[in-house]
């Protein structure tokens, strides 16, 4: 990669202080940030569920709150669960209620 050269004399001086290369010292430094990342990312979730939650389930059955007025479910959704044929029968479910 091509870093700045002040960037890269950096790089290059904690990585000699640390006793590896530079190759080493950048992708521990990636792996330190991502992990700092993705469990900041996990309590701000966990936060913002406990605050916004209205209805708690037990583990094995799907997650459901609300979300800016909208109610979220969190589940797993089978493999051969096709989103858009889903959307279509809700449209279909609702022009057809708004007919009758």
């Amino acid at each position: 990669m091509n870093f700045p050269p002040q960037l890269q004399q950096k790089i290059e001086k904690w990585a000699s202080s640390q006793g590896i290369s530079t190759e080493q010292f950048i992708l521990q430094a990636i792996a330190e940030k991502i992990d700092t990342l993705s469990q900041q990312l996990t309590e701000e979730h966990t936060q913002q569920q406990n605050s916004e939650m209205t209805n708690v389930l037990p583990l094995n059955q799907p997650n459901i709150y609300r979300k800016e007025g909208i109610l979220v479910v969190e589940a797993e959704l089978p493999q051969n669960f096709d989103v858009n044929a889903f959307i279509d029968e809700l449209r279909e479910e609702r022009i057809q209620d708004q007919i009758a």
